[in-house]
């Protein structure tokens, strides 16, 4: 059966992005970016907010000679997207459709029926599956840095107890933290 992942790169305080809205903190060593696709090479959909699609979106012409990252624009390339957007009519991706509102209900359903993981992405979004209670996974990655503002990864207002399965340190002193909701 698939699962709802949540993954988030964030600083030691918490935030993904600073208050510029910056996150070049998070520029992956390539020991973790080949972690990165190894994570979401069984995905088979992404569930973006808009702002992060735009960011990701890139990934689709991206042609890189470096293997480890033209890995991973054909991981992403193969997957399909759903963008939750008032604003964006149309998406600039092939594989992408554009739904104006989350409903959980339904996102839940679309997991129950999906034969591969379905990864949710963005803190917003996220945020609003993590308060419904329909996420099965979180994979945090805390880099060693504090930005001290800016947008906070994990909602305000919601408990959510987890279990630990598993952690990892990588060369440039990020740490993987695997947490499964505990239902």
């Amino acid at each position: 059966m698939a699962r709802l992942l949540h993954s988030s790169n964030v600083t030691l305080d918490g935030y993904i992005t600073d208050r510029k809205g910056s996150f070049d903190w998070g520029v992956p060593s390539a020991e973790l970016h080949q972690f990165f696709n190894d994570l979401f090479r069984p995905v088979g959909t992404h569930l973006y907010g808009r702002r992060l699609y735009e960011t990701m979106a890139v990934w689709e012409t991206m042609g890189d000679d470096d293997p480890v990252t033209r890995d991973f624009a054909e991981i992403w390339r193969a997957a399909d997207k759903v963008v939750y957007s008032r604003s964006l009519e149309h998406p600039s991706t092939p594989r992408t459709r554009i739904e104006s509102d989350f409903h959980p209900g339904a996102v839940r359903s679309l997991v129950d029926a999906a034969e591969r993981d379905v990864l949710i992405g963005g803190a917003e979004l996220a945020g609003q599956a993590l308060a419904a209670g329909i996420v099965d996974d979180l994979h945090t990655f805390v880099s060693p840095v504090v930005v001290g503002g800016g947008a906070r990864s994990l909602p305000d207002d919601v408990r959510i107890d987890l279990q630990l399965v598993d952690e990892h340190r990588f060369d440039n002193g990020v740490v993987h933290l695997h947490h499964r909701v505990v239902r």
